[in-house]
């Protein structure tokens, strides 16, 4: 059985030293300590943006199924019974109770407490309804998780956040160092671009968490490590970006990256 209830949320109120753990990877001995308890080649996380005006090839299907597929192919699913990110951030944007999907084997030793089990239907609803509600999710696998829930199987369990704009962990990201800003990963065939509609007023530099859009001369421009979640295109109210995906088989090569680090039955 993983942790209570009591430990699991013992083990939340650390959130509010987000920002100073992110830092800590800066420094050599933390960074040398955090890799053995956090391999980077044992973590990978990737946003699906969902933008109404979203641009793909012909006849290819959405970012969702993405995720979707996963929830199908899970031999098991739960629902946190409260998002950790915006409860301990007491959000008042997005539902705090709203809590993250878990998939795989390994969400049976989930204190029942902390998180329900639900059908595969139930956690596809789940992930339409944060559609909904405008909040971006983000599947990957991620260690941490499992040591947050207390389970030990982290090779069968996969992380499914849906995150909103203020309280996400991931807007500290860009006080960690390069190594670990890798291990989120910009969806495969994602592509950002400022359009000429754009006349500077700074909707998408507030709206981007990773701190990658800059306007230096009354035009935004997209940094390197954009990370491709698509806020941005949401916030703009010109259509001023445009968000792209070029590569037909790009669900495919998402699912296989993610799928060769965690296993699902």
């Amino acid at each position: 059985m993983g942790r209570s209830k009591k430990s699991f949320d013992r083990v939340l109120s650390m959130y509010k030293h987000r920002r100073l753990a992110f830092k800590s990877t800066k420094i050599p001995i933390l960074k040398t300590l955090g890799k053995l308890v956090l391999p980077p080649d044992s973590v990978t996380l990737t946003y699906v943006p969902v933008n109404e005006n979203l641009e793909l090839p012909p006849g290819t299907v959405a970012p969702t199924t993405i995720i979707e597929n996963f929830i199908r192919e899970a031999s098991d699913h739960l629902i946190l019974s409260r998002c950790p990110c915006r409860s301990e951030n007491h959000c008042e944007k997005a539902d705090p109770y709203f809590g993250c999907t878990f998939l795989g084997p390994a969400v049976k030793d989930v204190d029942p407490e902390v998180g329900r089990i639900v059908t595969a239907d139930e956690a596809i609803e789940h992930l339409h309804q944060a559609t909904e509600m405008g909040l971006v999710s983000c599947v990957g696998k991620f260690k941490g998780d499992a040591i947050m829930l207390g389970v030990r199987d982290h090779e069968h369990l996969m992380t499914i956040c849906h995150c909103c704009t203020c309280c996400c962990i991931s807007t500290c990201m860009p006080l960690a160092s390069r190594e670990a800003r890798d291990m989120l990963v910009k969806l495969e065939g994602v592509n950002v671009e400022i359009t000429d509609n754009c006349n500077g007023c700074g909707l998408c530099e507030k709206a981007c968490i990773f701190d990658q859009i800059t306007i230096p001369n009354g035009k935004a421009v997209i940094g390197v490590e954009c990370k491709g979640c698509g806020r941005c295109a949401t916030a703009c109210k010109r259509d001023g970006v445009r968000i792209t995906i070029d590569n037909p088989d790009y669900v495919e090569q998402c699912m296989s990256r993610i799928g060769a680090l965690v296993e699902l039955k």
